[in-house]
């Protein structure tokens, strides 16, 4: 589940946490630990207050780096340790 969630965020994208919650079949706070789980393991590395777009990503020179964003101004950024788990094939998640 961790890595679905992960390759949702890298290859589509994907910045809304309702929206990741829906595809991956899980409720929001639960989305939560796993970020939280992503974060702790390198995959993503979180800034608070890091973004200064509060209503759209619309026009953000960080939009296609950033992996998701709450409405708490915490940013989160897929690392390259992110993106290399996302693309593994197999494997599963641990």
């Amino acid at each position: 589940m961790i890595k679905k969630v992960l390759q949702l965020i890298v290859s589509e994208g994907i910045l809304d946490k309702s929206e990741i919650a829906r595809r991956v079949g899980m409720q929001v706070e639960t989305l939560d630990d796993i970020i939280r789980l992503l974060v702790e393991r390198g995959y993503l590395r979180m800034e608070v207050n890091g973004c200064e777009v509060e209503s759209s990503c619309s026009g953000c020179p960080s939009s296609a780096g950033c992996g998701t964003i709450t409405s708490t101004g915490q940013v989160f950024y897929v690392t390259d340790r992110g993106k290399a788990y996302a693309s593994m094939n197999g494997g599963g998640s641990k």
